[in-house]
């Protein structure tokens, strides 16, 4: 399988942790954006990310690639029970808030210190990030079998909660770290602890370093 998207996390990350926790095997293919215009046309919508399966066939939108990377991998990070799926469609479908909130502060055009602006605005008390991670903090808080956002074992919820705690806490936010983003929401920062512990992410994250 290949995963076509640019070198950066927004809307494939979260797909990447879920195959790798999974071990799933698939070629990441990364392009840069100045490739854009002339892959473009090549993709069944215009847009991506895309995940073309063994079969040669093209699967697009990056919620529904990802429920299919927490569905292929062992462990399953997405439940075959249609119960337990919900629950994790569900906090998927609130904390993809956060990510198009964190999307809009960098709508082209913008400056750094607009896309600054509007990335601390964001972060503030009540405010499309801070209320998503309001939510996944009492999420984590009141799940018995934590440190997870919904369930017994990590699933593609916590890998989405992943990709955003790290976009807000790391350099993408108009390159200033807004290190102290997540001290409001310790279990939070304990779920993305045991995301980023599971082994194979660990291993992918630390060859991203290299």
């Amino acid at each position: 399988m290949k995963l076509l998207y640019f070198p950066f996390p927004v809307r494939a990350e979260a797909i990447r942790l879920a195959l790798k926790a999974g071990g799933v095997t698939f070629e990441d293919a990364r392009f840069d954006p100045s490739e854009w215009p002339a892959i473009k046309p090549t993709t069944p919508r215009g847009q991506v990310p895309t995940l073309t399966l063994d079969d040669g066939s093209v699967v697009t939108e990056s919620v529904a690639l990802l429920r299919l990377a927490g569905a292929l991998g062992t462990p399953r990070l997405y439940p075959a029970d249609a119960v337990a799926a919900a629950r994790v469609d569900e906090a998927v479908d609130i904390l993809r808030g956060a990510v198009e909130a964190l999307v809009a502060t960098h709508a082209p055009g913008l400056s750094v210190a607009e896309q600054a602006r509007l990335g601390a605005a964001a972060l503030s008390p009540g405010a499309p990030v801070a209320a998503v991670l309001a939510w996944a903090d009492a999420a984590v808080e009141g799940n018995p079998a934590g440190p997870y956002v919904v369930g017994s074992g990590l699933s593609i919820a916590d890998c989405l909660l992943k990709v955003i705690a790290d976009w807000v806490t790391g350099p993408e936010l108009a390159a200033a770290a807004f290190k102290g983003a997540l001290d409001a929401y310790p279990r939070v920062r304990g779920a993305v602890a045991a995301t980023s512990a599971v082994p194979a992410i660990a291993a992918y994250e630390a060859a991203l370093k290299q």
